[in-house]
């Protein structure tokens, strides 16, 4: 890796100073202001604050140049497509979201996305865009960045999305998978050290847990590792095998609360109204764990046999891989902290002490809707400044 690279690629996660950077980089410090000035005169870097002064001068500070460059992220959520464009530092200059409640069609997902490039560039003629970073659900295939399957959309099969996109806006793109990319987004927010073996738990069409092991992000050979198979759970209680599958996916629990609602008496159901009237089941679950929360004893109970499910899951990732840290996202950033806590006790029950002492068990801080876009980003720039190819000067 070129000394230009190896620099941002310290820069990103934290501003450094010029003495730091060369502990970091091992060269001569006027090799390194060489190419600190020709980078900030590139405008990918600059003095960005002081460091606490401990008796001396105190040393100035280099991060990301916020001023020029941006990429955009998209989030193939499918249905929906949302879109954000952010500069370096990750602040996000504009988003939006088309084909609400749609799956659209390969053609129509590189239209709307090269639509939104355009946009861009007549909107913000004075940035730069990088590339397009994208978060996409299923199987992806590394060398080429095609999508292999999505199981939710079985329409979305084989697609060249990358290169189709590529050559619309004539911009690189990078892609990765959507909970690999909430967890990218997480451990940023967070400033947790991709030195650590990481472990992000996402909950929502299903269960996937995404690995950050040694510094880097573990996706397999098919760019989906980590999903959990609910057929192949055993978990005790008085729900069966099909409500323990249905348990791991917010469709499934919405599948859930219709079989047991319907089981209730006419004056029974009058105060779940406003969780039956709800079309969404997104908006559905986060309806369910308000009420349950409350008390609701429909809700409560499905929170119960979610918990039971999603802990024995969890735990047994745990026991097997012994993660530094494990950080329970995606829908369930905005559990309620009593239901949180049902979960965290529940995970460390099925782990032996020795584990269950030393693993770090963290509800996610980042519950935005746009945490795959962002994450996407990250992946994105990530990939961006490794790939020596590319010059940045």
């Amino acid at each position: 890796m070129s000394l230009h690279h190896s620099i941002i690629k310290h820069l990103i996660n934290t501003p450094t100073s010029l003495a730091d950077l060369q502990l970091e980089t091992q060269v001569s410090l006027p090799t390194l202001r060489r190419a600190v000035q020709e980078l900030s005169d590139s405008q990918w870097i600059r003095i960005v604050g002081q460091a606490e002064a401990n008796g001396g001068r105190p040393a100035m500070l280099f991060g990301l140049d916020d001023r020029l460059f941006v990429i955009v992220g998209l989030h193939l959520q499918l249905p929906g497509i949302r879109l954000i464009m952010s500069d370096l530092s990750g602040n996000i200059l504009d988003e939006f979201e088309t084909f609400n409640g749609v799956v659209p069609m390969l053609n129509e997902a590189v239209g709307a996305a090269a639509d939104y490039i355009a946009r861009i560039r007549s909107t913000f003629p004075g940035r730069h865009i990088l590339g397009i970073g994208v978060a996409a659900p299923g199987f992806i295939d590394q060398n080429t960045g095609d999508i292999i399957t999505i199981v939710r959309v079985p329409s979305w099969r084989n697609f060249p999305f990358c290169r189709r996109l590529q050559a619309a806006v004539g911009l690189p793109v990078h892609i990765a998978n959507d909970v690999d990319c909430m967890a990218f987004a997480e451990f940023q927010h967070a400033r947790e050290p991709f030195e650590k073996n990481l472990a992000y738990v996402g909950f929502d069409e299903g269960v996937k847990i995404s690995l950050f092991l040694k510094g880097g992000i573990y996706k397999g050979s098919l760019g989906n590792a980590g999903l959990i198979a609910s057929q192949l759970l055993c978990v005790g209680g008085e729900a069966n095998q099909e409500e323990l599958q249905s348990l791991s996916t917010i469709m499934g629990i919405s599948r859930v609360f219709e079989r047991r609602l319907s089981k209730l008496g006419g004056k029974a159901q009058v105060p779940y109204a406003q969780i039956a009237a709800a079309a969404n089941p997104r908006e559905r679950f986060h309806l369910i764990i308000r009420y349950a929360h409350s008390g609701m004893p429909l809700c409560h109970a499905i929170m119960e046999d979610m918990i039971r499910v999603l802990s024995a899951a969890i735990a047994n990732l745990i026991y097997i891989v012994q993660p530094d840290v494990i950080v329970i996202g995606g829908l369930l950033s905005s559990m309620p902290k009593d239901l949180y806590t049902d979960l965290e006790v529940s995970i460390r029950k099925h782990l032996p002490e020795l584990i269950s002492n030393n693993s770090v068990i963290q509800q996610g801080k980042l519950a935005s809707r746009n945490s795959a876009a962002i994450g996407a980003i990250h992946h994105f720039l990530q990939d961006y400044v490794s790939d020596t190819a590319v010059d940045l000067i």
